[in-house]
C-alpha cells in the first residue's frame, strides 16, 4: 500500500463521520497536497476502500462538496498491512499475526 493511500485511510478511521479532501490535506501535516489529494482518492474509490458522499450546496456554502468514509474493506486493508508489516507499537504490543476486528 502507498504511504499516501494509508494515511488518508488512517485518518479516515479516525472520523467516522468523513472527511472532505481539504480536511485531510490540513490534517496530513504535509504529507498530502491539494494536487495529489483527489488522485489517490479516486484511486481509493476505485479499489473500494473508500466511499464518497455528495453533499448538496448549503445556504452557508454554496459549493457541493464530497464527503469521504473508510469502508470495510478499507479497513481490513489497513489491519492486512499492519499484520503483514509486522509493526509493533511503541508500548512493545506486536502487531503482526493478530487477529484484527474488521
Amino acid at each position: 500500500m502507498a504511504p499516501k493511500e494509508l494515511k488518508i485511510l488512517r485518518m479516515l478511521m479516525d472520523k467516522p463521520k468523513g472527511l472532505y479532501g481539504s480536511e485531510m490535506v490540513a490534517l496530513s501535516n504535509g504529507v498530502l497536497g491539494r494536487g495529489t489529494i483527489y488522485t489517490v482518492l479516486d484511486r481509493l474509490v476505485e479499489k473500494g476502500f473508500v466511499r464518497e458522499v455528495d453533499e448538496p450546496p448549503t445556504p452557508a456554502l454554496q459549493l457541493a462538496r464530497t464527503r469521504h468514509f473508510i469502508t470495510g474493506a478499507g479497513q481490513a486493508a489497513v489491519y492486512a498491512f499492519i499484520r503483514d508489516m509486522d509493526l509493533v507499537l511503541p508500548n512493545g504490543v506486536a502487531l503482526g499475526g493478530a487477529s484484527w476486528p474488521v
